[in-house]
């Protein structure tokens, strides 16, 4: 009887065990049925804008590659009379100033898009190369502003520093090739940026810190293209060429 009684716990166990299981399914099926609903709602909705993003971004740069297309177009003709200031390349930069209304057209439809962003920093491309700094200014500036972490944004904020040059604010551009040095210290575009402050340094006769920079380069980044151009700048200071 003893064994019986011992061999009969884990079956009344079981047994307890499944019946409050029944009962709290059976009170609370509505709670949970609620709850499955919303989640499943709640994953419907996730996919969902996942979905619509993806195809957001993909029209986003259909659109985009068609003025593209035309950009560099303008752009290979461009670079043929490039530095001549002659008739071809003012023209071709007149053109590419006809494209900024639709790159701003891309920005409009899509100002969540990395195409957006791209769009920005051509603009702003389009406009230094006009002469027209201050609107340029604004453009690299919206352009970093909406993918500050993308290589966009470093190249816009050189861009930056390129306009605060032509409008004498070296404080300024100072500023801008300082913050590509602590703020994206892992680009590639760091020893350029390097060198450009030496050379804004050199334009106000700080030759010191020029030298400082082009020393940088030389020890940091002997992988660099820009090495070899700040060894003769380090030259030329010392007055040893």
């Amino acid at each position: 009887m003893a064994k019986a009684a011992k061999h009969q716990e884990p079956i009344d166990f079981f047994t307890k065990l499944t019946s409050a299981f029944e009962k709290f399914i059976t009170e609370h099926l509505k709670t949970i049925l609620m709850i499955v609903g919303v989640i499943a709602i709640g994953l419907a909705a996730y996919f969902t804008v996942d979905y619509l993003n993806d195809r957001k971004e993909n029209n986003a740069y259909s659109a985009f590659g068609k003025i593209y297309l035309d950009y560099k177009e303008i752009g290979a003709v461009e670079g043929e009379a490039l530095g001549d200031g002659g008739p071809v390349f003012n023209e071709a930069v007149a053109q590419k100033v006809e494209l900024v209304d639709d790159f701003k057209k891309i920005i409009e439809a899509y100002p969540k898009s990395n195409a957006a962003s791209e769009s920005a920093y051509i603009i702003g491309n389009i406009l230094y190369e006009a002469v027209r700094y201050d609107e340029a200014l604004e453009y690299f500036i919206k352009s970093r502003e909406m993918r500050p972490k993308s290589l966009v944004a470093v190249i816009s904020l050189k861009g930056e520093a390129a306009c605060y040059e032509q409008k004498a604010d070296y404080t300024a551009a100072e500023t801008a090739y300082k913050r590509i040095l602590e703020e994206y210290k892992d680009s590639f575009l760091v020893p350029l940026a390097r060198f450009n402050l030496g050379q804004l340094y050199e334009s106000q006769d700080k030759y010191e810190l020029a030298e400082q920079e082009y020393s940088m380069i030389v020890s940091r980044y002997e992988w660099s293209a820009w090495k070899e151009l700040a060894e003769k700048r380090l030259l030329l200071i010392k007055g040893l060429i």
